[in-house]
Order: structure tokens, then sequence, then C-alpha cells
């Protein structure tokens, strides 16, 4: 009897340790906004006017609404788009210049170093700074919205395009197929 007792107990003891993980999927659109609102250029301050207030008060409120469910806000994520916005101009001198391409994975690559040593080094530190943020943002992102592991290839795929949507003409820019055209 007490054999039995004890077996009951070690079942309902492991039973109640088991771990469960709970991941969410997120559909494209929720992504996209999310990636719109982290990687499109900052935007010049408009000076506020009572009309413009009225009228853009509620498509902001909507905004919020439509993308509440994919949070966007963390210290890492607004750390990490506050140190691209830093080298923003930079990196597009450069993707124009073709010595910076966009991946299809939300990467940047040296495509070309150019001949000057110490713009080749700034070359070389721009392409590693930016991917150090990028990858903070999709981490970031995944965790803070429990996303299911399966979720992050979505995700990059998504941000890589907004990436290359932002990148200027003449930027090398990586088609799914993963070869390269230069961006009209």
């Amino acid at each position: 009897m007490k054999s039995k007792i004890m077996g009951g107990l070690a079942i309902v003891l492991f039973v109640s340790c088991a771990v469960v993980n709970v991941y969410v999927t997120f559909p494209e659109e929720k992504v996209k906004k999310a990636a719109e609102e982290l990687l499109a250029p900052p935007k010049t301050q408009e000076k506020e006017s009572f009309l413009n207030n009225i009228f853009t008060k509620n498509l902001y409120a909507q905004e919020i609404t439509v993308t509440r469910d994919l949070k966007t806000d963390s210290p890492k994520i607004r750390e990490a788009k506050t140190n691209m916005d830093s080298w923003r101009d930079k990196l597009d001198e450069f993707k124009k210049a073709g010595y910076i391409g966009e991946t299809n994975n939300f990467k940047v690559v040296i495509k070309e170093l150019p001949k000057d040593k110490n713009v080749a080094e700034e070359v070389k530190k721009i392409v590693d700074d930016e991917n150090k943020q990028r990858e903070i943002i999709i981490k970031e992102l995944l965790r803070i919205n429990n996303a299911a592991p399966t979720e992050e290839e979505k995700f990059r795929k998504i941000f890589a395009e907004t990436s290359q949507k932002y990148s200027p003409s003449n930027t090398w820019i990586q088609l799914p197929d993963n070869t390269w055209i230069r961006k009209k």
C-alpha cells in the first residue's frame, strides 16, 4: 500500500513539474508593420498645428491598435535603433558607392572594399556594428513576444525586405534566390 502511495505521489510530482512552453506566431502583416516602425528613416519633426493634430490623432490610435499584439519596444531595441540611426547616413553612402549590400536575411555584407585603407576600415566597422544591432533587434523582438523559434526566418525575411526598400539607389540587393542586383 505504501509503495502505491509513493508511486502515485511520484507521478503527481512529476506531472506538476512539467514545463510547458507556449510560443506565439505572428501574421506577416504584423511583422511588416513592426519592420516599418523600426527601420524607417527618422523623420524630421514637423511643427504641430491644431488641424494636423485633430486629423492625425485618430489615425495614430488606430496604428497602435494594429500593432499592439506585436511588441516592438524595449530598452535593447531602442538602444539598437538609436545606434543604427546614428550611422545611417554613412551606411547609405557606402551602399550607394557599392561597398555594402543588403542580404535577404537582414544582414549587410561587404560587396567591395574601397582602395583607401582608412575608408576600407570604416566600411568593415560599420558592417560589423550594423549587423550586431540588427541581431539584437531580431533576438529581442522574438524574446519579448515569446515568438516561436520557427518565426525567426519570417522576421528576418520581412525585415530584410524593409531594409532593402529603404536603401538608396545603386545598393546591392540580394534577391530571394540569392542572386545580387543593383537597386534602381
